[in-house]
C-alpha cells in the first residue's frame, strides 16, 4: 500500500507523516509502504530524505514500512554504502524512479546494488510506466536477479500487458495495483494473486483516489481470500523480514 514521504503538495496541502496516517484513518488502510519523493531528485541529497523517511517510520512503527532510495547511475559505490546504512536503520526495502533519476531500469549501473539486494531479500520497488522505466526492463533486472523481490509500480501502466508478461515470466516480480480494473482481471487469470499488491499513490489523489483504488479492487477480485490478500496480507509477508547478512535477521 505504496505512499509518498514528506511535504508533497497534494490537494494545496502539505503532507508529513502525521497527515499521512490521519489520511491513512480515514480510508481505513492500516499501513503503508512510506517513500520519498524530494530524494528522487538528484538536485537533492537522497541520505538526508531517507533520515526523514527513517524517523517518520520510527514516529509511526506499526503504520509506516520505510523504502529508501540510492542514486547508483551517480556513484554505484556511494549507492551501496547507502544501501548498508539504511538497513542498519530498518529499511525493508528500495524504491527507483528512473525517469526522474535518470537512469533506465535496466542499466548497469544498478547491478552492484542488486547483488547486494539479492544477498539480503531487499524489496525493490521500480517506478514504471514513463521513459527509463518499461515492465520489460525491470524483467531484465529481475531475470539477472532471481533472489531479488521486485515490483513493477503501477502495473506497468499503459504497458499493463508487458507488466503481466514479465510477472508470468519471473516468479520473482510483483505487480503494484495503480491499473485499471481490466489489468486485475487480466493479471489474475495469468499468474497467481499472490503477486498482486494493492497501491494506490497516496497522498496524491487525496481520500478519493483512495476510494477509487478499494473500490476497484472490490469489483475486480470476486474472491474475498484473494482480495483480502492483494488488499494487505500480501503485502505484509513480502516485507516481514529483511535479511541482515549471514545468520542475522531483522523482524
Amino acid at each position: 500500500m505504496p505512499t509518498k514521504e514528506m511535504r508533497v503538495e497534494s490537494d494545496s496541502r502539505a503532507w508529513d507523516a502525521s497527515a499521512t496516517v490521519r489520511l491513512l484513518d480515514d480510508r481505513g488502510i492500516d499501513r503503508c509502504f512510506l517513500f520519498t519523493l524530494s530524494g528522487l531528485y538528484g538536485f537533492n541529497d537522497c541520505s538526508t530524505a531517507n533520515d526523514a523517511v527513517a524517523r517518520a517510520a520510527a514516529a509511526h512503527p506499526e503504520r509506516l514500512i520505510p523504502f529508501y532510495t540510492a542514486f547508483p547511475n551517480q556513484d554505484p559505490d556511494a549507492a551501496r554504502r547507502e544501501v548498508e546504512r539504511c538497513l542498519a536503520l530498518g529499511f525493508k526495502g528500495v524504491k527507483f524512479h528512473p525517469w526522474l533519476q535518470s537512469f533506465p531500469a535496466n542499466s548497469a549501473h544498478l547491478y552492484p546494488m542488486l547483488e547486494l539486494c539479492g544477498s539480503r531479500r531487499i524489496r525493490v520497488i521500480f517506478h514504471t510506466g514513463t521513459p527509463y522505466s518499461q515492465p520489460f526492463q525491470v524483467m531484465e533486472q529481475a531475470r539477472r536477479y532471481p533472489d531479488v523481490p521486485f515490483i513493477i509500480g503501477h502495473f506497468g501502466k499503459i504497458m499493463f500487458l508487458d507488466a503481466v508478461r514479465s510477472a508470468e515470466l519471473c516468479p520473482n516480480i510483483y505487480l503494484e495495483t495503480g491499473a485499471q480494473v481490466c489489468d486485475l482481471q487480466c493479471a489474475l487469470v495469468r499468474i497467481d494473486g499472490t503477486r498482486i499488491l494493492f497501491g494506490t499513490d497516496l497522498p496524491i489523489g487525496g481520500a478519493a483516489s483512495a476510494r477509487w483504488n478499494m473500490a476497484k479492487i472490490a469489483s475486480a477480485v470476486p474472491d474475498e481470500i484473494t482480495r483480502l490478500g492483494i488488499l494487505g496480507a500480501y503485502a505484509v509477508c513480502l516485507v516481514e523480514s529483511v535479511t541482515m547478512g549471514p545468520g542475522i535477521e531483522r523482524k
